[in-house]
């Protein structure tokens, strides 16, 4: 039997970990998607020893992979080093897809004027595995935060305000589906991810936004709004970081929550949703 890759290893979207015995799948391909994959802000180079020990696959497979993805562009390697980084051809690749991202373009204004009236940072982002990945973002001048997350970072989903939000987001039966798929058994009595979402529902029900249950940055605060609906087959949600020494006791749920909310549904109106 063949071995089934995680969504941790390889992000499919809603699909969740794949198997080698799937008959659809090009095993191939998934293996080099995997590779780029394992390149991220914290491992700019990496080498062909590093890949075998994070995809699990075997040397000759990492070494054909890499040579292959930096033949073509994607990949590009440092005789320096002796390391692989990411080419430029994924940056060719990324940017038809951002700029067909029309929504951008709506939301971005109202999201640099909210990051600067309340000195924070504004983003929106999509659903990949278990991670949320950005696709805007927009700091205020007077942020104090040392990281403001760029178009392509990553965070995880349960326990941050955008990832929680985008899984209120959801309708029930499409929660339980994207649920099921990236982290089947779930919904077992006691398991760690039944309490987060559990409690993101609750924290929505309340308010109609979340709180992340841990910062990725310290002296932070962030809250978050689900979009309601699709927008071309994607789904988005928002979120807004505040550091702690600008914050007033109780502001994140007072004033920040219900300022994001107003700035989602004024996007929504914008792009014709009602």
């Amino acid at each position: 039997m063949g071995r089934t890759r995680s969504p941790d290893a390889f992000l499919p979207g809603k699909e969740g970990s794949f198997s080698e015995d799937d008959p659809s799948v090009v095993l191939t391909l998934a293996r080099g998607l995997i590779v780029l994959n394992c390149f991220d802000l914290s491992r700019q180079y990496l080498s062909n020893k590093e890949l075998v020990s994070l995809t699990g696959l075997s040397k000759p497979t990492v070494s054909r992979i890499t040579y292959t993805l930096a033949k073509f562009g994607f990949l590009r390697y440092s005789p320096v080093l002796r390391q692989y980084a990411l080419g430029v051809s994924m940056l060719t690749s990324a940017y038809p897809l951002l700029a067909h991202m029309k929504i951008r373009q709506v939301a971005r204004p109202l999201m640099q004027t909210m990051a600067n009236e309340v000195g924070g940072v504004v983003s929106m982002g999509v659903q990949l595995g278990r991670k949320m990945v950005y696709v805007e973002s927009c700091a205020s001048a007077k942020s104090v935060s040392p990281v403001v997350a760029g178009i392509g970072s990553k965070i995880p989903m349960y326990p941050t305000a955008m990832g929680r939000a985008y899984l209120c987001g959801l309708s029930p039966a499409e929660r339980t589906q994207l649920l099921d798929a990236i982290t089947p058994g779930w919904e077992q009595e006691g398991s760690k991810y039944r309490v987060l979402v559990d409690d993101a529902l609750a924290q929505f029900r309340q308010w109609g936004f979340c709180l992340a249950m841990h910062n990725l940055v310290r002296e932070t605060r962030s809250v978050g709004v689900p979009l309601r609906g699709e927008v071309d087959e994607m789904r988005y949600a928002f979120n807004c970081g505040m550091p702690v020494v600008r914050l007033k006791e109780s502001q994140i749920e007072t004033e920040i929550g219900p300022r994001l909310m107003d700035l989602v549904r004024n996007v929504e109106l914008l792009i014709g949703h009602r």
